[in-house]
């Protein structure tokens, strides 16, 4: 009787440590999924709003380019009235031309970083826009490779990890309907093992005739071996 208990706990050892694996896997591929879906959130938003930040990065552009305009001319009369002023030899007028002369000068420097800056602004946002439907692209094909793994595990609801639609939300959605079924799946399998490890308590329990604190298959395994030997 002792031994085909001792079979009954290695039977159980060798099937806690089966749960136990495919949980592991099961946490990678939701470490994956996350990771995706959240990336694809990331990429959704900024996507969504992409048309609004190239009408303000095209405004700013637009309006910065309109003062730098302003500021040449302004200059451009500036320096006519300050030749007049010389031509006329006034020394007031001079004066004062100087200094609007100066005041212009200053001016088209200031519109001048501004226009260059509205520009770098635009550039950039075309750069990250290209770059994020690459990432995009990428993603849709990481998640296409991942719901096959999903859809070959037979714990997995085949509708809720079925090939995610194009686009970023597209793998945004179908990444919280994977994430769903794992954590489902996951539980499911915590729920066998602790039954396992629960059996494995208690037949120990019955065959060294004292109550076990709470520990793995393997180490009652080990324990009643050790107290019964491998008969």
């Amino acid at each position: 009787m002792p031994d085909e208990r001792l079979a009954l706990l290695r039977d159980l050892e060798r099937a806690d440590e089966a749960v136990a694996a495919e949980l592991a896997e099961l946490d990678e591929l939701y470490t994956e999924v996350e990771e995706l879906r959240g990336r694809a959130l990331e990429l959704q938003e900024f996507l969504a709003g992409l048309p609004d930040a190239r009408a303000a990065a095209a405004g700013d552009t637009a309006a910065a380019e309109q003062r730098l305009s302003e500021a040449r001319a302004a200059l451009d009369e500036a320096v006519g009235e300050l030749a007049q002023a010389q031509a006329e030899a006034d020394v007031e007028r001079l004066a004062e031309a100087r200094r609007f002369e100066l005041r212009a000068r200053d001016a088209l420097l200031v519109a001048e970083r501004r226009a260059a800056s509205a520009r770098d602004h635009a550039a950039e946002l075309e750069t990250r826009a290209e770059a994020a439907e690459r990432e995009t692209t990428a993603l849709e094909k990481r998640a296409r490779k991942l719901a096959e793994a999903l859809l070959a595990r037979p714990r997995l609801a085949g509708d809720a990890v079925a090939r995610p639609e194009p686009g970023a939300s597209g793998v945004a959605e179908w990444g919280t309907r994977a994430r769903a079924a794992l954590l489902v799946a996951r539980s499911q399998l915590a729920a066998e093992r602790d039954a396992i490890v629960r059996q494995a308590n208690e037949l120990g329990t019955v065959v060294l005739g004292e109550e076990l604190p709470p520990q793995g298959a393997a180490a009652v395994a080990r324990r009643v071996e050790r107290q019964l030997g491998d008969r």
